[in-house]
């Protein structure tokens, strides 16, 4: 029986919409169930912003493209109701029903705002939520609502409708992946901090979402006074909350910190102090915020417990213990930075999909699968599966397209081929300017008639007329067979915002015959009608605009889109868990891969994995041996390399010999090793060991009467400021089985970062392990006494023990990894760990890398596992899934375009010198110098047309074909005339 081939994503959380993604690039159609009303209507979606002040909304502009172009259909106020089936055949019966407004046709004209009679506070009974860049969401206050019907009947478009019926539809999907969004713990799970009861103790989460998308302000922690407090309290709550009501995520100790350093930063001389038990910050960078908060005069308390409570309407009292003593504080305003709950659906899609939970109430997942629960072809993604931060919910997106692909079968999704284009060039210019009316509403604030007749005036103006629209697929056809019958061959289009319609208007011009290179467009709405009121003035700025536009318009040049070869090779340097992982999932989908391992054997760091996990690793390395697509080179380096991605071409050598390889993709995958410490006796007294040797050493056998560990070495220090991740959980699973076997242990810590669903922490308090906290530069020592070995604290009270056993840290191999990063021109950061993409924004795996498709972000470089920083072995496997996703969305494609089709970056040969500026500058790694010309040389599908090369050209050489300087000149002179 054939395979079906969508896939059906239930729920909205950041994995799922990377899902969505890759699936439509991939080829694959997908069916997208919002369970709110809206983006975000459910909280905790990507409206998220933490840990940082930014919304993540333009995570979802593909969504609104591949809605467009037929890949996604999207579904509001939706709920499963039945799956039944098997993988790759699943039937689905889901209700759903319709936005009030339908945003995807809705103008935003604000008629029905402007009709609603019903004023509630400083809005009406319908108004628009949120207000952001990329697209208005109109919503009603039901409570407020009168159901008049008035704004129903003035809506241009009938995008809005009162009353829509609930739907039940039953569809045929390959795979379901649950994307379910997670769930903030509650007022009554919040009660020891007194959440609910001020309005001076809030959620950092609000704070986040009232700080402007990406600028924290001032009025976000503005008081109901209007007092801006200058005292804060910032308190990580699962520290200190009952055990199980919420679970800490990836996020918050570096939440904290953040929030922190944001508060002196718009507040100099306030005073701010975090509460946290421990700074669990185990992310790429998240130590330097500790240190940098630290630097800003952020105080850290790291306390046993607290407590908070209103002393009066803006101030809070803290009630905390340290150190066995009781402590008190006043502060005016209270932040608590709050984890997550078990999801609440767990329960439902247990019954409805099979999948089970895990003791903690999270979605359980299968042993080294990155999403894929107990019902084969169910994938479950974000922080359904558990607590976790936004780095590891976006991976998981591409991590599930390599684990559902096997489920799916042939692709049924291909984006339209564009319309045929004109060739104008031998026609005389004709520039036809078409004046948007937004259905007739435009009509009563402006005479459009009276602009029409007097841009019809203008010298270059062959056409001028009013459109209805250009923004709903009947106006889209209409304007463009106008365009058409009008004969132009340019045209200006004076219309609304293009941040969320731009390729609206493009596709109209394209409709019409034209290349959009030849089109220009106007704020029309935003630029005059929103700010003006003066008719006469509205009249007058509109015609400056417009000429502007014929004046840069009569100067354009159709160009073609450009599309470039992609080499359907992978180069995998590194043949360790990651490499091998990422190796084997590219080559079981078909693509020739080459992976190279400097070592004599395969596998990397095996001696540092249990039982289960070095089994696991010798079917993979079996796996890979075996399949025809890997040609695996042992005791192998790469010697050279040169081009760029999609079209890489070097030598690798193996057995003396040169290899000449040609590949699209390169995959970083050079793991690290174990810091191997230079004190505390270490090398000079075998009672001294790693955990590492303890944990080849247990064996169920009493190893000693007094076992002291030792946290943080070789970690969290001026050499590498970074927290190596692992090394607690390490140590706390290691004392457990020291436990078992009747040993006592005591562990030296600054501060214990264990994370995940299973707390070993409490696990190990329970079990009788002691901890003694000891300051960030204040180590024990170990010394010989004798016979005897002792650790001395910084108090100066000494432990005599049997054995000392040290959490040593990962550390990059830094040589290996600058000599790659010299051969490929790829950065390395601070810690000598490869950069990526995660650190374009001051945060791992920001989707800030505005518009840039995801698979392009490192330009076809990709560091895993501990090629990129340290990682527990799952999360080495994620990482290499996740690259392996994004390979496979490319490696498909013999042919590539640019991503913003015609609109890119170009150079005039004739005025280029080569001096290379514009190469250094460009942040897509999209320019080159021609060896042989001497000039730079674009490759359009990595070009973004940001126009930095533009700017710092000093001969004019380099120009965007939609902005080039003739144009801006005569837009100047048009404007200034």
């Amino acid at each position: 029986m054939a395979k079906e081939s969508s896939v059906l994503i239930y729920g909205t959380n950041l994995g799922g919409y990377r899902a969505a993604y890759a699936l439509c690039k991939k080829g694959h159609k997908v069916i997208l169930l919002n369970r709110g009303s809206y983006v975000d209507d459910i909280r905790n979606q990507t409206l998220s912003q933490l840990p940082l002040d930014f919304c993540w909304m333009c995570g979802h502009f593909p969504q609104r493209l591949f809605k467009a172009l037929g890949c996604v259909q999207d579904f509001y106020n939706a709920e499963l109701l039945e799956v039944s089936g098997q993988a790759g055949d699943f039937t689905v019966k889901f209700k759903t029903k319709p936005q009030v407004v339908n945003n995807f046709i809705c103008t935003e004209c604000d008629e029905c705002i402007e009709v609603c009679p019903e004023v509630v506070g400083d809005r009406k009974a319908i108004y628009v939520h949120p207000e952001i860049g990329w697209e208005n969401i109109y919503l009603i206050d039901w409570e407020n609502c009168t159901k008049c019907g008035k704004c129903e009947e003035v809506c241009p478009t009938d995008a809005l409708k009162l009353e829509r019926s609930e739907e039940v539809q039953e569809v045929k999907v390959a795979a379901i992946i649950l994307a379910l969004e997670y769930n903030d713990p509650t007022i009554e799970d919040l009660k020891n901090f007194s959440f609910g009861k001020s309005p001076s103790i809030v959620k950092n989460s609000e704070i986040a979402r009232n700080s402007l998308l990406t600028n924290f302000v001032k009025d976000s922690v503005k008081l109901p006074s209007g007092k801006i407090p200058q005292n804060f309290a910032v308190v990580v709550t699962p520290h200190f909350n009952n055990h199980g009501t919420e679970y800490e995520s990836y996020n918050l100790s570096v939440s904290a910190a953040y929030r922190g350093v944001r508060l002196k930063e718009i507040l100099p001389e306030s005073d701010v102090t975090i509460f946290l038990k421990d700074y669990r910050g185990f992310g790429k960078r998240h130590y330097r915020w500790y240190k940098k908060a630290l630097d800003a005069g952020v105080h850290i308390e790291k306390v046993d417990d607290i407590k908070a409570s209103p002393k009066n309407k803006e101030e809070v009292n803290l009630q905390y213990e340290k150190d066995g003593k009781s402590h008190e504080k006043t502060v005016e305003y209270t932040i608590l930075i709050n984890g997550q709950k078990s999801p609440n659906l767990m329960k439902d899609m247990s019954e409805i999909c099979g999948v089970k939970a895990d003791e903690n109430g999270f979605c359980n997942i299968k042993p080294f699968s990155c999403s894929e629960t107990d019902v084969d072809g169910i994938f479950a993604v974000g922080e359904f599966t558990g607590p976790k931060g936004n780095p590891e919910a976006i991976w998981e997106g591409c991590a599930t397209l390599t684990e559902s692909l096997k489920y799916l079968g042939e692709t049924n999704f291909k984006p339209p081929a564009p319309p045929s284009l004109r060739n104008v060039d031998v026609e005389e210019k004709k520039i036809g300017v078409f004046i948007c009316s937004c259905f007739g509403t435009f009509n009563d604030k402006m005479d459009l008639n009276d602009l029409k007749e007097t841009v019809e005036a203008i010298p270059d103006v062959s056409h001028a007329e009013i459109i209805k629209g250009c923004c709903t697929p009947p106006s889209i056809k209409e304007t463009a067979e106008l365009i058409k019958k009008s004969g132009v061959n340019r045209v200006v289009l004076a219309v609304c915002t293009p941040i969320q319609k731009l390729l609206k208007f493009r596709k109209t011009v394209m409709m019409a015959g034209l290349n959009p290179l030849l089109s220009e467009f106007l704020r029309l709405r935003e630029d005059v009608i929103n700010v003006h009121k003066d008719k006469v003035k509205m009249l007058e700025k509109s015609l400056t605009l417009i000429k502007a536009a014929v004046a840069k318009t009569k100067k354009s040049v159709q160009n073609p889109t450009l599309k470039e070869s992609f080499t359907p090779h992978a180069l995998v340097i590194g043949a360790g868990l990651s490499g091998l992982t990422c190796a084997s999932e590219i080559a079981d989908n078909g693509f020739q891969v080459t992976l190279i391992e400097k070592n004599e054997n395969l596998g990397g760091n095996e001696k540092y994995f249990d039982k289960q996990q070095k089994e696991y690793l010798d079917k993979l390395i079996s796996k890979v041996k075996d399949n025809q697509n890997i040609k695996v080179y042992q005791k192998a380096e790469l010697k050279r390399m040169s081009g760029y991605a999609g079209n890489f071409y070097g030598a690798i050598l193996s057995e003396k010999k040169e290899i000449p390889i040609d590949v699209g993709v390169i995959v970083l995958a050079t793991g690290a090793k174990e810091h191997k410490p230079k004190e505390f006796l270490y090398g000079e007294d075998q009672r001294v060991i790693t955990q590492t040797e303890l944990q080849n050493n247990l064996n169920g056998k009493k190893i000693g009467n007094q076992v002291v560990m030792i946290q943080c070495v070789g970690s969290k220090n001026d050499e590498h400021p970074y927290c190596s991740r692992v090394c607690c959980n390490q140590a706390l699973k290691n004392a457990l089985s020291l436990k078992e076997t009747g040993s006592e242990v005591t562990i030296l810590y600054r501060d214990m970062t264990n994370y995940g669903k299973e707390n070993y922490y409490q696990k190990a308090l329970d079990s009788g392990v002691k901890f003694i906290r000891f300051e960030d530069n204040k180590y024990p020592e170990v010394k010989k006494n004798a016979d005897a070995l002792e650790v001395i604290k910084s108090d100066g009270e000494k432990i005599k023990v049997d054995l000392v056993v040290l959490s040593t840290g990962i550390e990059p191999d830094e040589e290996n990894n600058r000599n790659l990063s010299n051969l490929l021109g790829y950065p390395m950061d601070k810690d000598g760990f490869f950069d990526s993409d995660v650190n374009v924004y001051p945060y791992e795996e920001s989707i800030k890398r505005l518009f840039k498709p995801y698979e392009w972000a490192t330009n076809c470089i990709y560091p895993v596992g501990l090629a990129h920083s340290p990682r527990a072995f799952e999360e080495s496997i994620l990482t290499a899934r996740d690259i392996a996703g994004r390979a496979l969305i490319l490696l498909g494609k013999k042919m590539l375009p640019a991503p913003n089709a015609m609109y890119i970056a170009e150079v005039k040969d004739a005025l280029c010198m080569g001096c290379g500026i514009c190469v250094d500058v460009c942040a897509y790694s999209a320019r080159a110098i021609d060896i042989e010309k001497k000039i730079a040389v674009v490759h359009p599908f990595l070009c973004d047309s940001c126009g930095s090369c533009v700017s710092v050209c000093p001969n004019d050489a380099s120009y965007l074909r939609d902005f080039m300087s003739n144009q801006t000149i005569s837009t100047l002179d048009a404007l200034l005339a």
